[in-house]
């Protein structure tokens, strides 16, 4: 993806535009440069491979906190710059770049008219200008070092074929020599093969054998490794400047230093201590015993000592050499770090999860109710009470509902009105009511006072904040909020406890953590751009079933919303993690098998959640 044109006039000092950046030639018709960004695109080309798609953000998160995050890139980009680390900085300015031009509009609060939001959209497009001029300036810093490179390649490839033509005349030279001095050698010889037959030709006395070959090696070079000239008819004498070393002399048979006389084996029955008792030298010390060896830190718990135990306080004294290495291979691997337990693959916890959820519903521990609508069935008969994209405002009203008697306001007019909820909670009708009428007078009156279009979803605080106004939802009986990753138990435990014990901290005084307290308890999850109502029901026997409300259709349900009901805490447990499991796009469980949770990137982790939740008095 290709990033938006710079504008002429950038904040920020420099150069206004590319072409200051090559002095005005790099875009010149008549300059024999290159375009812009052609030398380095291959190199470019290279590092917008490690690129990531644009990310999608989550509409129930603040905006705010995004906005915070793209200002921890731009400091990146800025120190990047300042250290000259164009290849880092040219990444991170894009990064930058995408998520201010192509994420961030599509958060449903980027155009609010909220004043604080409107502040920081406008220095975001500043910010988002300045860094792509500086990716530019970037780019034409890359031509030129691409252009350097390539005159130093290319200065480099002509003294290399300078040199190898110099090396190639050395050797024709060198050939040449050597061919002409086979050739005198050559003619020398013929020269006195020649002479020879003359010789014999005319009659002269045939030279005798030696002779012959005393002429013949002088018409060779003689070797330098060479000593001296030997000759059959003659012995060969050592001289003072001969470069032989003298011959060495034997030692006289007196002189001659014998090594001591060998000890005799030891008898048999005999050890080799008693001979050194005796003051024998033994030929050989007696060798370590395979125990010394091995055994001592092979041996567990179950292999029996080698060595008596009268003899143990003593050995105990001196340890063995194997004691010693074992002790410091003990200490070598205390040293390292614990290797972190591998993680089951989410695809295999899926199908786990799945798994367990068909027992449960067979076994009747889990069931699944159809209610008699869903959210935003209405948008079209009667846009009046539209409710799509409206899970913010129906899951707290449920919860609001199942522990409160709620004020309703019709037509400026606050009426009291009691749910009709029975043993089992909140009825269903009372959640098609929420969904179809209560619902979307609210969610219009949040959007106008936010500035948000028809279907915008709005994060829960905002939500949350305008139903406590309004008495709707009271402050009074929150409990607390939680979050983090919704498939590690401790996280997910933290929400537990709240529902169980209708407070943060753990019911310590509790016989057992599966004895609920006997209040109504609710919680609004947010959890993948979606919220849901989970609620805790007191039955009068002590025990509680848990209902998890999904105001979307499910194809479970024919198409309309659920209302899932747990009888036990443990398979509300197995329904939240399937809950949560069943979410994961592919492209999610790529994330997370690579990926630990890191809470400081938890806005972009698809495994995130957050629950707020609330108690009866």
């Amino acid at each position: 993806m290709d990033l938006p044109t710079a504008p002429s006039a950038p904040p920020g000092d420099g150069c206004n535009n590319k072409n200051d950046i090559n002095n005005n030639q790099l875009n010149s018709p008549s300059s024999q440069q290159p375009a812009f960004g052609e030398p380095s695109k291959q190199h470019r080309t290279l590092l917008k491979k490690q690129e990531q798609p644009p990310i999608t953000l989550s509409n129930l998160t603040p905006i705010t906190r995004y906005y915070t995050a793209a200002n921890k890139v731009l400091e990146q980009f800025k120190v990047h710059c300042a250290a000259h680390e164009f290849d880092e900085a040219y990444i991170i300015g894009r990064r930058f770049a995408l998520f201010s031009t192509v994420s961030l509009p599509q958060h449903d609060y980027y155009m609010s008219p909220k004043p604080e939001l409107v502040v920081l959209r406008q220095q975001n497009v500043k910010d988002s200008q300045w860094v792509t001029t500086g990716v530019e300036r970037i780019v034409g810093l890359m031509d030129r070092q691409e252009l350097e490179k390539q005159k130093l390649e290319k200065q480099r490839l002509i003294q290399q074929k300078i040199k190898e033509e110099q090396q190639q005349l050395e050797w024709e030279e060198s050939m040449k020599q050597r061919l002409d001095a086979v050739e005198s050698k050559l003619d020398a010889k013929e020269e006195a093969l020649d002479k020879m037959a003359a010789s014999k030709k005319n009659g002269i006395e045939e030279l005798d054998m030696v002779s012959k070959l005393e002429q013949l090696n002088a018409f060779y070079a003689k070797d330098e490794n060479d000593n001296a000239t030997t000759t059959p008819s003659a012995p060969i004498l050592y001289e003072e400047d001969d470069s032989l070393p003298p011959p060495i002399v034997p030692p006289l048979i007196g002189e001659l230093q014998l090594p001591p006389p060998i000890a005799p084996p030891p008898l048999i029955g005999q050890s080799t201590q008693d001979l050194k008792s005796n003051g024998a030298t033994p030929l050989f010390e007696q060798p370590p015993a395979y125990s010394d060896i091995f055994l001592e830190s092979l041996r567990t718990s179950t292999t029996p000592s080698l060595v008596s135990p009268e003899k143990l306080t003593e050995l105990e004294r001196l340890p063995t050499s194997s004691s010693v290495v074992a002790s410091a291979l003990k200490k070598k691997e205390q040293s390292k770090p614990k290797p972190t337990p591998r993680r089951t693959q989410i695809r295999i916890l899926i199908k786990n999860y799945e798994r367990q959820m068909q027992s449960l519903q067979q076994s009747k521990q889990i069931e699944v109710l159809k209610l008699g609508t869903y959210q935003g069935r209405l948008s079209s008969s009667n846009p009046k009470y539209d409710s799509t994209n409206g899970c913010a405002v129906i899951s707290p009203l449920v919860v609001a509902t199942h522990i409160y008697p709620q004020h309703i306001q019709h037509n400026n007019k606050k009426t009291l009105q009691r749910s009709t909820s029975s043993k089992y909670g909140i009825s269903n009708s009372d959640i098609n009511e929420i969904i179809d009428k209560r619902a979307p007078p609210v969610l219009q009156t949040v959007r106008a006072k936010l500035g948000l279009n028809r279907h915008a979803l709005i994060i829960p605080s905002d939500v949350h904040d305008f139903l406590v106004d309004e008495h709707i939802l009271p402050q009074d009986r929150f409990v607390g909020v939680c979050g983090g990753d919704i498939m590690d138990k401790s996280h997910v435990n933290k929400l537990i406890t709240m529902l169980v014990n209708g407070k943060e901290e753990e019911d310590t005084k509790s016989k057992s953590t599966t004895t609920c307290r006997h209040k109504k308890v609710g919680a609004a999850l947010f959890f993948r751009e979606h919220v849901i109502s989970i609620l805790k029901i007191p039955l009068g026997n002590g025990a509680c079933y848990y209902d998890l409300i999904d105001s979307l259709p499910c194809h479970k349900t024919g198409g309309m919303a659920s209302r899932t009901r747990c009888k036990d805490l443990a398979s509300f447990e197995v329904l939240l993690s399937w809950y949560g499991s069943s979410k994961f796009t592919e492209s999610n469980c790529g994330f997370i098998d690579g990926n630990e949770y890191n809470e400081w990137m938890a806005d972009f982790d698809p495994r995130t959640f957050q629950g707020f939740v609330w108690c009866e008095q």
